[in-house]
This record gives C-alpha cells, structure tokens and sequence, in this order.
C-alpha cells in the first residue's frame, strides 16, 4: 500500500531544496580550496617520524675500549641515568670514541629533552684528553634522497693521478653545481682520492741534524703565511700592508730552511723529500666493476623530495623527455636561441667523465603514490559500476559518484591545515576509505528514492527521506570516525606511522557526510534540465542584424557634424563596427559548432553508447536483478526462520568466539610487513685489522661473480672501508664492505628480491672468515628484527655465550644473517711507557707520545694553496722508517741530547688486542646477537629461540638474556593497540547509545564487532597474513564500519515500532526495506579495498594487509548481521518485555 504524501509542511524551509545555489556555492568554495591545498602539499615517502633517541658521542684519542668504558661511557650513564622521560640508557665503547644511546618515552618533548642532558653533561667530569661530547638525532629522512656515481675512463682517469683528478672534478665542478639548487641541503663526496701534500722525513737524516719532526712542522706553519699589515696614507693615497709568503709551488717547500748549522743551511729536501700524494685510503668505492666517485645529494627537512630529485636532475640533463624537447627546440629557433647543456653531457664533452644516476628514492615515492592514486580510482569506479547495478538509474548512480571525487577534493584542505604530506599512508587511507564515501550518500539517496515510490513528490520525497535516515547516516559516520580517536593513546612507531593515514580517514569520511547530508538532497531535487536552443540564432539572420547598429550611429554623427574634425570619430566606429561583427560572427559560429557536437552527442553518439552499454551491461543486470529478486524473497523466509530457531544461531554465535579464539592464537605475528623498495645490502665484515687493499683483493672476486650474472640486477655499487663522517654501524673499519644491490623494475619486486637473494647469500657464504647480514633501506623501525641480549659482568664470559648463542641460531632455519657484537679486537701495538725512566731523562709521556704520533701518523703543518684549492700538508717518517714494530722501537725520543735514547729504551712494546667493542644497556655489561627473519615470522622466530635458549645454552650463573629489538617494539606497540582497540568499542557504544537513547539497543549492535573479526582472522590464515600493526589498525577501523549495518537496520526496526508495528513484523519489513541499501554500502565498500587487497605497485606491503582484514571481516559481519541482528534484537526484546511485565506484576501485588 502506497502512502501519498505531497505536501510536506517543512518543504518550504529546508535549506538544501530551498537554497540549491547556496549549496552549490558553499561546496564549490570548499572544493576549490581543496585544489589549491592539494597543490601544496608536500610529497614525501612516510609520515614524519620523530623518533626519541639521543645519541651523546665522545671522543677519546687513543684510549681502548675498556678506558673509554671506564673513564667515559660510565661516567656518563650515571650522570644521564637520573633524566626524567629516559626509557632505557645503553652505550657503546670502541677504540677512541664512546657512543651513549638515550632512548626516551615516545611523546617526550625532545628539544627539552635534548635542553636536559645538555645541562647534565656540563657537570660529567672527563678526561683532559677527551674532546668535547656531542648530541645527535637519530633522523632517518637523514638518507640520501639520490646517489650520484661519477667515473671516468682512459689515461686520464688510470691509477692514482686519475683517481685523485675525479675526485677533484667532484669536489670543485660538480658539488658547487648541485649545492644551490633548491631544496639541497648538502652534496657529499665519498671515494677517490683526496691530495695532499706529504714532507717524508729520513729519521737517520734528523738524528743527524739534531732534530725533531716537531721543528721541521712548526718551521713549515710559520713560513707558509699571509699576513695583512693594515693600511698607510701617502698624499692623497691609501695602501695596503700585506705580507705575501704562502708557497706557490713544490720547490719552495723545499728549499725551505729549517735550521742553520754554523754556515750551513738545512733544508726540507735535505732531510726528505716533499710528494704530492693523497690522503691514507679509508674508503673505496666501485659501480658495477669500475672505480668511482659516489656522490650523495641530501634535501633540507622541509624540501618535497619529488621537487627536488626532478630539479637535480634538469640540472644533469637527465629528465625523461628533456633531451628530446631540446632537440625539437633547436629546430624551431635554430642558432637565435641556446639550448641548456646538462651537467652529464658537458662533463662528458669537457672532462670525459661519466655522471650517472644509481639511486633516486622518489621514484619509489612517485611509484608508490601513483599506485595509490591508481588503486582509489580503480576502487571508486568498481563502486560506482556496483551502484548502478544496483539502482539501474543513470541520474542516481551519477548523483551517489560526485560523492568521491567532491569528498577527496574538500579533504585536502584540512589535511593541509593540519601539516598532513601525501605520503603512502595518508593516500592509503583515502583509498581505505574510497568505498566508504558513498555509504552515507546510497543511504540517503535509496531512502529518497524509496519515499517517491511511495508516492511523494521529488520535493518532498527529498526533505523525508533525508530526514528518515540522518540521524542513522550521522551515528554510522560518526562510529567509522570515533574508532581512531584512541589512536593518540598508541605509542611507538604504530602511532607515530599511521596517524596521518587515520586523519586521512577521519577528514574524508566528515568530507563524505557534509555531501551526503546536504549536496546530494540538493541534487536529488532537481529535475533533469534540458540542452538550450539559443545557439539556433546562428541561422535566423540576427548575426548580420546586431553589428549594423553601428552604421546607423555613424550615419548620426555625420548628419549633425560634417566637418573634418569628425573624421577620427568615424574611423572609431568603422573600427568598432568591424571588431563588433567579427566577434559577433565567431562567437555565434562556435556556438552553433557547439550545438551541433552536442546533437550529435546526445542524439547520435549517446544513444549509440547506450545500446552498447546496455548490451554489455545486459547480463550484469540480469544476474543482479535474479540475485536481488531470489534475496528478497528469501531474506523475509530466513528471517521467520532465525526468530523461530534462536538456539541454533546462539550456538554457531558461540562456535564463531570459539574460532576467533583458537585461529586467532596461531596467527604469526610481526611488527610491521616487510617493504620491498628494490635494493638491499650485502655488510661484509672480514676479520679486525684488514687493510682496505686486502679487503678489496678479498671480495672481489664476489664482485666479479655478482657481475658475470646480473640477471634481475640493475647495478652493483660496494663500498669497502668506512666513512667517519657518515658510518652506519659501529663497527665499520677498513675489514668491512657494503655491497649495495639495485634491482631492475617488476612488478613483483617481492618474488624478485627473494630471488636474487638466495642467488647472492650462495656466492657471499663462500667467503672465508667473513660474517655477512642483509639490510634494507629503513622505513619504520630502526632495530634489526632480531636482537638477543645476554646480560653479564665478565667479558670473556660474555664472549663465549655469544659465540655459542649465535652459532645455535645460525643452525635455526626460521633466522638469517647472525652477527655477533663482541668479536676479536683490532691488533695493536702498544707502547707502555717507564716514568721514571722518561723522568731520569728529562721526559714525559706526553711528549714522547705526541712525537710517536707525528712520526706514524703525521700531522698537518700548514696548508698548500693549489690554484682554487687548499691541500693539506702533511709531515711524517718515510714508510721504510715506520713498516714494524721494531721500526718504531728504535724511533730516537731526544733527538737533540747528546746520547741519543731508542722508545725501546723507555718504553714496552708489544702486540695485542682488546675487545673490539663494550656495550652496555642499563649498567649491565652485554653481547648482542643480531639476527634477521629466515623461513619465519616474528613471532614463530622469536619463541623458537626462547626455546633454544632454555635447552640448549650453557649459562653461568650471573648472565641473563632478553629478546629484544622489533619484538620488543611489536610488544610495546601491542598493548597500545589492545587500549586504542578497547576505548574505539567504547566510543562507539557511547555513539550508538546516544543515538537510540538505550543502554541496551547498541548491546545489540556490538555483536556485529566480534563477528567481523571472526571473518578477518580466517581470511588472515588463508591467505597466510601475519598479524602485525597493519592488521590491528584494520581492525580497528572495521569496529567502527560493521556496526553502520546494524545501525541502519535497529534505526529502522525502531522506526517502524513507532508506527505500531509489533517486534517481529517490524524486523521481518525492516529486514526488507534496508537490505538493498546494506548489500550496497558493504559491496561499494568491499569492491573499493579490491584494488588495494590485490597488492599491486609499491608500498602495497603496508596496505594490503589493512584491505584484507576489513574486506573479511566486512562480508563475513554483513551476512551474519543480517540474521543474528534480529534475532539477538527480538530475544532481547522478548526478555525485556517479560521483565518488565514481571516489575508491574509485583508492583501491582504489593499494592
């Protein structure tokens, strides 16, 4: 029976029908605000990570571990220890320098932080030979956004001089190009060889000349001077004073007198010989098989890394079309315009050095965005061609669509507002929520649509059934919404990384209500408007009509003034008649072109298309309309059924907690899903006290194998040695080598990566005496996925367990890439000096060791100005004269008495070593095991080798160990995220109970919650998804979305009750009118997360997981909701009633 409802009493003044240019005005601001906002937003990788770490690094020149230890690290814990907000303190102690960790709460205020431990350290006393400690953050946007690899070939570039020519190319041509761009923050130079100018003494030529290497350095800073005199007046002149003696070339240092012997001068080529030579070799580095020079191009903190990347490379010449649009620009201007020569190609024509790209990080940003971006559109057009399979209407389904794009674009604007960049989260969680967008909107529209089918106008059938559901689509909105709220109580990386993708979400979803609520009404009002005839008037003849108005004011003119001086007036309106027809004539020719492409659209083309359309579509819509017919007439059916039988859907209710329970539990776990961004690094570490050369003839045979066989490889950078300035482990020195693999582009990185990986562990397990790890570029999290603490005192105790604990896991196949941190110390000569004996001779031991230190290592007297550059002068003994120990032994400590004593004499020397490093975490002495994944999750990993560790380990008394790293982060992050999950369920009962003003009613709705997890954890062990941080935030957010169901149904149920309707009549018909619009939002919803589930492009690692868990949990809460709902609804219903009826009975007994 059909209600006619044709006069509704609010039509008058309701503002969406009323104001329909208001509306479009106020969401047309807000769109255009979201272009403008979107076109400034920063595009970056990740969220900006603030990770609370400090890191207190002191140096200690030539101290060993255990004095760095004793005198520094200790020292310095205690004092730091005392910090409020500190989490945990560790430090670690190597030769020369101390390195103290503090990691602090997350939330910690780290400028106040950072204020604090300054002020501590003022109060640590240090040795006097100790420099001052330096604070650092830890910054992982602190990588390098591109690597630059500059080689060259020919003689010009062969042995030293060539090396030492590229570097200098590097340093003087190409860094002072790239550093000014916009954006750069800093150009770093790594390999080569950098000059110096080297002064090798002859110790017998000082000991004869009664010298010391100490003279012959101060004698070279003192004559290698420039020095300004100031300024004389002479007449009306000024002049300046200037001292002009720094040397212009090699001779003069030589001849420079350093002493005079009675009449005889001693000069620097008398007691050496004075090289250019270069800087002792700490690095090297090669790509693909050749030497070179890598350069490192950081941006600033707020540059966009895609702006910048795209500007360094114009400046090489290197952007994909620009060779080609400078050729065509040459043919259109010929010689009168210059083309840009790129950095690369005047390099090559100029010096004939190569400049190659190898490493550009917003390519995987750029492909990553774009996947995203490409996953949303797929998603909103799966949704919207389920729309109109479902409504079959054109206008409708067009009317639901604006929806998404309208909801994307006024996003923008508050995530600008809110310092939100466009970054694989926040765009993961637009594409998240790209199917929910239109929810709102389907149901507002569907109870519009429902109303005209009861007989209202268009009018009033859009204020009622605007107004029948707003209060239900307000509630379900605002239940997705509140789920990430608790989001701000979840530490570690989990809140820091996913609270733009949660904004993201939340801004949307508001965005997609304000739409629902007010544009789509204001849509649904109107009626279709028709093309407009005016363009007919091209043919009626008015064209040549108009214009001749001005023919008739010339004629006027002239009829009134017939002098000369009108002349220029008719010539103004001869101009203007013959501007005004031309306009005239091309605008009424395009509009009749127009018209004519619009009759052939809508009366040609459009019809054409919709045959086609509707040919194709035919099929769809006849298994849509079968499954929709078959739906509603079952759906009553098993709704009767349900009521009748509630203790059989009690008891599969109960065998679905169960499922959750026992499937749930055996789920791997991780903390977050591994990346794959297309490059991974070999870390090869030889024994301690392998020279860089050795090192190199070592591995490269390695090199060579990688080379012969670079399937899937698209180049191979290694770097052997370090780099003080940029080391990225602590134990790096001249016996380490990274070997850098870049992967050729596929599409399936992951199968590829895995591919190559146990291709090259096969080729690097061959290396004798090495230990080797693979890392990744870092996204997330800093720690390795493994890291086995082993607390002791003793330090040969702690050696030994490590080594036993870590050749134990080596034996696991569910790890890899086992390191030890307490290995062999570096070998070393150590002088331990006689006081006493120093003191009968008129010694210390400062003295004695500083003149060592000038005759092994050297010192820099003084700097040598090389046309634009500055090279280091360096002193020292001659190699032949410091090649052993015993070289040294017979170094001559008083060079200017008259009995010459050997160091032997007052000094022991011997060799050894030390640990070559102490590390200690809360006080207590500990060796590490790192580790990374094998054949295992994380979890399977980590309870693996708790059990080794219990069965197979040979403890002594004192030691202890601790599972720590990514598990102990995944620990930490878990229990935030079983809070964040409990006060989102709270939030939404308070919403919901809110909304139905009953305690009871939202009870009802929550049993939607465990059945959708009852969905996700079996989709999760299907597909073999581990549980990591993703899948809890998923989860999360499904808890906000499947209750929209149950929602729109009670909010019905409640609706039709008021009417008079009894309980089970009112489920059986609410069942009815709301099951298309559930059916739609969930396949709108669950076809928009398709694209993201399938795992397509890269980052898909972070966001498949997600889509996974809720496109599960979404199917399998709606079907169940749809029959566990009612039925929960009516026994509580019935149970309430009889409460009730009990109280009056008793109430009227008493009485």
């Amino acid at each position: 029976m059909k209600v006619k409802m044709t006069d509704h009493p609010q039509s008058k003044s309701h503002f969406t029908v009323n104001r329909p240019v208001a509306v479009l005005m106020l969401f047309s601001a807000a769109v255009l605000f979201g272009v403008f906002s979107f076109k400034r937003l920063p595009i970056t990788l990740m969220p900006e990570l603030t990770y609370p770490t400090l890191t207190v690094r002191t140096e200690y020149p030539g101290a060993a571990p255990e004095e760095v230890e004793n005198d520094v690290s200790r020292p310095i814990e205690e004092s730091l220890g005392v910090i409020s907000g500190l989490n945990r303190i560790s430090s670690i102690s190597r030769a020369g320098v101390s390195d103290v960790v503090l990691e602090f709460l997350w939330g910690t205020d780290m400028s106040e932080a950072s204020q604090k431990t300054m002020e501590k350290l003022d109060l640590v006393f240090l040795p006097k030979d100790a420099e001052r400690p330096l604070i650092l953050h830890y910054d992982p946007a602190l990588d390098p956004i591109m690597e630059l690899s500059f080689s060259g070939q020919g003689s010009r570039f062969s042995g030293e001089q060539g090396l030492r020519r590229l570097r200098r190319i590097a340093e003087y041509q190409v860094k002072r190009v790239l550093e000014p761009i916009k954006g750069v923050a800093a150009v770093r130079i790594r390999g080569g060889l950098e000059e110096e100018i080297h002064i090798l003494l002859e110790e017998e030529k000082l000991q004869q000349t009664d010298m010391t290497i100490q003279q012959v350095i101060n004698r070279l800073s003192q004559e290698n001077i420039n020095v300004a005199g100031g300024t004389i007046k002479e007449g009306h002149s000024e002049y300046m004073v200037r001292t002009l003696n720094e040397y212009e070339d090699l001779e003069q240092i030589r001849q420079t007198v350093v002493k005079n012997v009675g009449n005889k001068s001693i000069r620097v080529e008398d007691l050496g010989e004075v090289v250019r030579s270069n800087k002792d070799r700490e690095l090297m580095t090669r790509t693909d098989g050749m030497e070179s020079v890598q350069i490192d191009i950081y941006k600033e903190a707020d540059a966009n890394m895609v702006t910048v990347a795209k500007n360094v490379l114009s400046m090489l010449g290197s952007l994909p079309g620009q060779h080609e649009k400078e050729e065509q620009t040459k043919r259109v201007f010929g010689r009168r315009r210059n083309t840009t020569e790129g950095l690369k190609a005047r390099l090559l024509r100029e010096e004939g050095a190569s400049l190659e790209v190898i490493a550009n990080r917003s390519t995987f940003i750029e492909n990553s965005i774009n996947e995203v971006r490409n996953t949303a559109i797929l998603g909103g057009g799966l949704a919207i061609l389920i729309l109109f399979l479902f409504l079959r209407s054109f206008k409708s389904t067009a009317i639901v669509a604006v929806s998404i794009p309208m909801s994307l674009l006024i996003t923008f604007a508050p995530l600008h507002l809110f310092g939100v960049s466009l970054n694989i989260m926040s765009l993961g969680g637009l594409a998240l929520g790209i199917g929910m967008l239109v929810d709102s909107s389907i149901v507002v529209l569907e109870s519009i649509f429902r109303c005209q089918e009861e007989g209202d106008d268009l009018v009033t059938a859009t204020i009622r059934g605007t107004k029948e559901v707003k209060g239900a689509v307000f509630s379900s909105t605002l239940t997705s919404i509140a789920v990430f709220f608790p989001m701000v109580f979840v530490e570690g990386i989990a809140g820091q990384t996913f609270g733009d993708l949660g904004m993201a979400v939340v801004v949307s979803l508001l965005a997609s209500l304000a739409v629902a609520l007010y544009f789509i009404p204001m849509l649904a009002s109107r009626k279709p408007v028709a093309f407009s005839s005016s363009a007919r008037g091209f043919t009626n003849g008015n064209v040549l009509i108009q214009p001749f108005g001005s023919v008739n004011q010339i004629r006027g003119i002239f009829k009134k003034e017939k002098k000369w001086y009108a002349l220029p007036i008719y010539f103004y309106y001869i101009a203007r008649f013959m501007i005004h027809f031309a306009l005239e004539l091309a605008g009424r020719f395009f509009a009749a072109v127009f018209y004519a492409l619009a009759l052939l659209i809508t009366k040609i083309l459009a019809p054409i298309f919709l045959i086609v359309f509707k040919s194709v579509t035919w099929i769809f819509l006849q298994i849509t309309t079968t499954i929709m017919d078959a739906l509603n007439r079952a759906y009553p059916k098993t709704i009767k059924w349900a009521l009748n039988h509630p203790g059989v859907l009690l008891l599969t209710m109960a065998l679905c907690f169960f499922a959750i329970y026992k499937v749930g539990r055996s789920l791997d776990t991780e903390l977050l899903p591994e990346v794959h961004q297309g490059e991974f690094t070999f870390e090869v570490s030889l024994p301690v006290g392998t020279p860089i050369e050795e090192t190199s003839r070592i591995l490269s045979s390695v090199e060579e194998d990688i080379l012969n066989n670079k399937e899937d490889i698209r180049a191979l950078i290694v770097t052997y040695g370090y780099d003080i300035t940029n080391m990225k482990r602590s134990d790096e020195g001249e016996h380490t080598a990274r070997f850098k693999i870049l992967l050729a582009a596929n599409r399936n990185q992951a199968q590829t990566e895995g591919r190559v990986l146990h291709r090259l562990r096969s080729i690097f397990a061959d290396i004798p005496d090495a230990e080797v790890t693979v890392s990744r570029p870092v996204l997330f999290s800093s720690e390795k996925p493994i890291v086995l603490e082993l607390h002791g005192d003793d330090l040969d105790d702690l050696k030994n367990a490590s080594t036993q604990a870590g050749d134990l896991l080596k034996e696991l196949k569910e790890v890899a890439d086992v390191e030890v941190s307490l290995k062999k110390g570096a070998p070393e000569i150590q002088i331990l000096y006689d006081r006493d004996r120093l003191m009968m001779y008129g010694l210390n031991v400062n003295q004695v060791a500083t003149q060592v230190r000038d005759m092994v290592k050297g010192y820099e007297a003084t700097r040598f100005n090389l046309k634009d550059r500055r090279v280091p002068m360096i002193v020292r003994l001659k190699e032949s004269n410091r090649e052993n120990i015993e070289d040294i032994g017979d170094f001559i400590v008083n060079p200017q008495d008259e009995y010459p004593i050997r160091l032997s004499s007052v000094a022991e020397l011997k060799t050894g070593e030390g640990p070559s490093e102490i590390r200690r975490i809360n006080s207590s002495r500990v060796a590490l095991v790192n580790a990374n994944i094998g054949e295992a999750s994380l979890g399977s990993a980590v309870e693996k080798i708790s059990e080794v560790m219990d069965s197979d380990m040979n403890w002594t008394r004192d030691m202890t160990y601790l599972i720590s790293g990514q598990n102990q982060e995944w620990e930490r992050s878990k229990g935030s995220l079983y809070l964040a999950l409990f006060l989102s369920l709270f939030l939404v009962y308070v919403i919901m109970a809110s909304q139905f003003e009953s305690l009871l009613y939202p009870l009802v709705i929550m049993f939607t919650i465990p059945l959708a997890f009852f969905g996700t954890v079996l989709g999760l062990k299907w597909l073999g998804i581990s549980l990591s941080i993703v899948v809890f935030l998923g989860m999360i957010m499904l808890a906000g979305i499947v209750v929209n169901n149950a929602i729109v149904l009670i909010d019905y149920v409640n609706i039709l009750k008021q009417r008079g309707q009894d309980v089970r009549t009112a489920l059986i018909n609410a069942g009815k009118v709301r099951l298309r619009p559930i059916l739609m939002t969930t396949a709108t919803t669950v076809l928009g997360l398709i694209p993201m589930a399938l795992g397509f492009g890269d980052g898909a690692e972070i966001r498949t997981p997600m889509a996974i868990a809720v496109i599960f949990g979404l199917i399998t809460s709606t079907f169940l909701t749809l029959l566990f709902i009612p039925t929960i609804y009516y026994l509580v219903d019935r149970v309430r009633d009889k409460l009730f009826a009990n109280a009056v009975n008793q109430a009227e007994v008493s009485e």
